[in-house]
């Protein structure tokens, strides 16, 4: 045990027997808790002045060893028993609020003697502020319980001796240390199965943009890991001794010292801000985190991007150099009865346990090219799980051949171009080629973005890994077996000749970010030239630059306006030069979304895209002129009326009906959303009348209200609605001539699906009849906490009014910071403002908003005068605000 006295920046141990000696419990408490908070106050001015972290660690840990080892004298719990640090706290790295997980090592004989001084002793633990990890047994009970957990096992093999009966704990050490203890083989297996199964947890990526520090993939764990399975098999717990071994290299040495070192700073300075043990790299600390490691915004990039840049750079090579030791330590130090055969690939790989490998150590040097080819071999055969330990050093020491001279070698380009146009089975090609930074050396611009964050909760990820996530989506389309997922990206992919233009706009389609202003313009400008640069056709190059830069306008269009409006799909149709371009976008925008954030993708944006899809390439494949209004309107009634005689009902009613609505209302709703709606009107209704079910895409929940028309519909629908717990994700909303209202929502759950549940819909139905049957006096408050992440953003209100001559309404478009309610604020704020309420989209982009509404005035005149727009605007932050 090492003495707190020796960092002379702790207080003095004398000190703490001296003001403990008292025999009031409360003032040793007191004199205790001064003394801890002393302590971390003076390691947290250590580590300010830049103290090196495993020396404040270890000082941590000396500072507790006293505290233990003075309170266990003083509460006389030494009887017949031994006290053993265990875990992170038994190798001496504790973080300033880590569990202290302590063992207390009995005698076979020990009776129930001590149970009231061991009880009494931890109490106090706990109320001087330590959060205590205990476990009481003897040392057969250990020994039985640590060979079927290994996690005991993994505890116990890091036990540090604090005082007591040292006997115990040499009989202790006799067990761990005994050939059958976990034989070194079964220890390894165990501990790679158990960080599979974490790593699974975080769905495989190192690059989750609110990381644990700790347990992500790269994290601290898998470094322990690596001194876990050292310390069992080596009989050390310095992973500097990998290199006598052979294991690592002096260079990976050091760089995997130096990243464990970073991410234990990060992780100090994350205990201290937020007062508690929390190893969660959250929003809401993150800038906190950033400024007490002194990092500063620059021009392009705000302090916690470089922080977060740092921090995934190091999880990345912790993860690289602990799957390098799995494999070496596999191959070259257990004894594994395993045969496999040995697959032949070509002349210069070869594939074996899974893990494809080079023949020749110098291949790389001798066939350059072939650094690229391992890839093109690696995507085309799912099989392949890893490169072979021995290649991938080989490739890492091999990197600094790839510069502007490798980069512009033709035979190179050609197989670089040839592992473009493959119609790869697997996404682990570029995965590992990315890993290896080879996909980097070979774009040096993809080098730039790697480990790149975006502070919001719209990215969930690195903007390097959202883009192999990316690549990981257009080239699952490929496999037979995962067809049925996405059948129309699936069935493009099979009918692309060559999937050049697809992969290299996913590379490039965000590769501008970080060096502000437009990264679509940026994107464009630098995928055009590098197509250009490895001489692709001017055709393809012009296709991959114009896939970039219009990255975005398909899911915008869909989200953001009518796409039932003819007018709408010719202004997108007239930006699409060609099926080809239309199709690949199409490819390109659902992967997009899928990747950017596991929670944005919902069935309803999916049809969306499949709607407007569809709708574009009927507009591209038309030969003649679109109908104009009149024909469209006519058409619809003859569509309504057709299949009202199909079922043999009488067709006049429905003519004076919808002669009665008028023809906008025909050429507002779908005919299958007016036959449903015009079915539900003929029942004679009572007003207000709500019906509900799956929109005709299955992709969301319709809900159709008839009502009388009254002021501030809109405002007391949408706050039922959200009173519900309903996410709205459009509003068409019309009245007839006559004053009939009829207004329609598409909602989602909470949790980004349609309704399924006949009494959840029954409620819902229940709740809008009462809720709109006496408006005057209906509550349209909608209480519902903001959530605490969103405290942590600034998202800019930006509100925009423009005028639409084709409607003769007045748009308006809002950027605000979501919250609940907010769709509920605005309607009061239309309330207050006199404002008439026609259609409403919805898109929740993370923590912003970007909702559009077409207006007017209750005499359905639009808003021209700029005193009304702006006291609109008034009444609208003011919404926002509240």
């Amino acid at each position: 045990m090492a003495s707190p006295d020796k960092y002379n920046y702790l207080p003095k141990a004398a000190e703490l027997l001296k003001s403990a000696d008292s025999r009031d419990p409360g003032a040793r408490l007191k004199s205790y808790k001064r003394y801890l908070q002393a302590g971390l106050d003076a390691l947290v001015k250590q580590f300010q002045k830049g103290t090196r972290i495993n020396q404040l660690l270890k000082a941590r840990s000396a500072l507790l060893d006293h505290i233990l080892i003075s309170s266990w004298q003083q509460f006389q719990v030494n009887g017949h028993s031994a006290l053993v640090a265990v875990g992170g706290y038994g190798r001496e790295e504790l973080q300033p609020y880590s569990d202290l997980d302590i063992l207390v090592l009995l005698n076979e004989d020990s009776s129930s003697e001590h149970t009231q001084e061991l009880e009494a002793w931890l109490a106090f633990l706990w109320d001087i502020g330590l959060e205590v990890g205990h476990s009481v047994r003897t040392v057969s009970q250990c020994e039985e319980l640590s060979r079927t957990e290994i996690s005991v096992a993994t505890n116990l093999i890091e036990s540090r001796f604090l005082c007591g009966e040292n006997v115990l704990f040499k009989d202790l050490l006799r067990v761990i240390k005994s050939d059958t203890f976990w034989p070194s083989e079964e220890f390894f297996q165990a501990k790679v199965s158990e960080q599979r199964v974490r790593h699974a947890k975080f769905k495989d990526t190192s690059f989750n943009l609110e990381p644990n520090i700790k347990s992500n993939p790269g994290g601290l764990r898998d470094l322990q890991v690596m001194q876990w399975i050292t310390l069992k098999h080596f009989k050390t717990s310095s992973l500097h001794d990998l290199i006598v071994h052979g294991i690592f290299t002096r260079r990976e040495y050091k760089s995997l010292i130096n990243h464990q070192q970073y991410l234990n700073r990060v992780r100090f300075a994350l205990h201290v801000l937020c007062d508690k043990r929390e190893d969660r790299l959250l929003f809401e600390h993150q800038k906190k985190v950033a400024e007490w490691l002194g990092y500063e915004d620059d021009s392009h990039k705000l302090a916690v991007e470089h922080m977060m840049q740092r921090y995934y750079r190091a999880v990345m090579s912790i993860r690289n150099l602990n799957e390098l030791f799995i494999q070496v330590f596999e191959q070259e130090h257990l004894r594994s009865d395993e045969r496999q055969q040995v697959i032949d690939l070509d002349d210069d790989f070869y594939i074996y346990k899974g893990r494809i490998g080079a023949n020749d150590p110098d291949l790389f040097y001798k066939k350059p090219h072939c650094l690229i080819k391992i890839f093109r071999h690696i995507s085309l055969h799912p099989e392949i799980n890893e490169i072979e330990a021995r290649t991938l050093r080989i490739i890492r020491s091999s990197q600094q051949i790839i510069n502007e001279q490798y980069r512009k070698d033709p035979i190179n380009i050609s197989f670089f171009k040839e592992f473009l146009s493959t119609k790869q089975l697997t996404s682990r090609g570029f995965a590992l080629m990315k890993r290896t930074n080879v996909l980097g050396s070979l774009i040096p611009l993809f080098a730039k973005i790697e480990g790149q964050m975006q502070f919001d909760l719209f990215h969930a990820y690195t903007v390097d890994e959202h883009t192999l996530f990316l690549l990981r989506h257009i080239i699952r389309y490929n496999r037979a077996e995962f067809q049925q997922e996405f059948p129309l990206c699936s069935k493009i992919m099979k009918t692309l000749v060559d999937p050049t233009p697809l992969y290299l706009a996913a590379i490039f389609h965000d590769i501008g970010k970080g060096r502000g202003g437009d990264h679509s313009e940026l994107g464009a400008v630098d995928a055009l030239d590098y197509a250009q640069g490895i001489g692709l056709e001017p055709h393809i190059c012009e296709l991959i630059s114009w896939l970039v830069k219009n990255h975005l306008i398909m899911s915008l269009v869909a989200q953001r306006k009518d796409i039932s409006d003819p007018d709408v799909i010719e202004t997108f149709g007239k930006q699409i030069p060609s099926i080809l371009h239309l199709e690949l976008l199409y490819v390109l925008t659902v992967s997009d979304i899928r990747a950017t954030n596991p929670t944005l993708w919902n069935s309803w944006k999916e049809s969306l895209l499949k709607e407007l899809f569809l709708a574009t390439k009927q507009y591209l494949t038309q030969s003649t002129p679109r109908a104009n209004q009149s024909e469209m309107v006519q058409d619809t009634r003859q569509q309504v009326l057709e299949q009202f005689g199909k079922v043999g009902d009488s067709i006049e009613p429905i003519r004076e009906l919808l002669d009665e609505l008028g023809d906008e209302y025909l050429l507002r709703y779908h005919p299958e959303q007016i036959i449903w709606q015009t079915e539900q009107l003929m029942s004679q209704p009572e007003l207000p009348y709500v019906a509900i079910k799956n929109h005709r895409s299955q992709a969301g929940t319709e809900v159709f209200i008839a009502i009388e028309d009254q002021r501030d519909l809109f405002a007391a629908i949408t706050a039922v609605l959200s009173q519900n717990h309903l996410n709205i994700q459009a509003a068409t909303l019309y009245t007839s001539p006559k004053g009939l209202c009829l207004d329609t929502f598409i909602v989602l759950d909470e949790q980004g699906h349609p309704l399924s549940y006949e009494r959840r819909i029954q409620e819902i139905q229940d709740n809008l009849i009462e809720g709109l049957s006496d408006l005057d006096h209906r509550k349209l408050d909608v209480s519902r906490a903001v959530p605490s992440r969103l405290k942590h953003f600034n998202v800019k209100t930006r509100i925009a009014f423009s005028y639409d001559e084709n409607s003769n309404l007045t748009t308006l478009e809002i950027t605000a910071l979501d919250r609940p309610a907010l769709l509920a604020k605005l309607g009061q704020a239309f309330m207050e403002c006199e404002l008439k309420v026609h259609s409403a989209k919805i898109v929740t982009l993370g923590e912003r908003v970007e909702d559009t509404f077409t207006l007017s005035r209750r005499d359905n005149q639009p808003l021209k005068d700029k005193a009304d727009l702006k006291q609109v605007k008034q009444k609208i932050l003011e919404a926002i605000a509240s």
